[in-house]
């Protein structure tokens, strides 16, 4: 048998201090363009990805009535922060599943809410550009989409459900691979894969 002592459990959970930046570096790697065009995907930006990238996040909020509830109704209590397994992980405060989600609603509060777009610095408002885009890839892939945060959140937000759309508005921004393919559309570059 091995020798070693059991820890003693511990009443409050212990969550590592806020080091901002920590995770900035890291992102899911880019191929390069002579492997992503024999399988459809153009490989960079598309001329004018700033426009599809606010068209696409007001016809997912339009189309799913929950995402634009999720967004509009987080208070920022932090319930979710000490859950996220990327966050205890990481530290970086940007890992926070609040904080996440908090980059697309930023943009969203930008182009789809009154005060947004009369009083932007007001509400925490940004507009969509390159800086955001990279955070956005950066922070939406560290997310494994367990969903653990959202079983302790007192509002109920699916930070998933948000990390979902950030990156459907990627791929049609032709920035990451097309996370909401269909089948017909995987078919034409599935046997890369074998």
């Amino acid at each position: 048998m091995a020798d070693f002592e059991i820890p003693e459990p511990k009443e409050i959970p212990v969550i590592p201090r806020v080091q901002p930046g920590v995770m900035s570096h890291s992102a899911p790697f880019v191929a390069k363009p002579n492997f992503q065009e024999p399988l459809g995907f153009p490989g960079e930006l598309v001329d004018n990805w700033e426009e599809v990238a606010v068209k696409k996040l007001g016809e997912l909020t339009g189309k799913y009535r929950s995402l634009q509830v999720y967004l509009d109704s987080c208070v920022k209590c932090g319930a979710c922060t000490d859950k996220c397994h990327y966050y205890l992980g990481t530290s970086d405060p940007k890992n926070m599943p609040v904080a996440r989600q908090d980059l697309l609603r930023q943009v969203y509060r930008r182009y789809y809410t009154i005060a947004g777009q009369y009083f932007p610095k007001l509400v925490g408002a940004v507009d969509m550009s390159k800086e955001v885009l990279d955070d956005w890839y950066s922070y939406f892939h560290q997310c494994s989409q367990c969903r653990r945060c959202s079983v302790f959140c007192p509002y109920g937000i699916d930070t998933a459900e948000i990390s979902m759309a950030a990156r459907e508005i990627m791929d049609i921004s032709a920035v990451s691979i097309p996370y909401g393919q269909n089948t017909e559309q995987r078919r034409h570059w599935e046997h890369w894969w074998k």
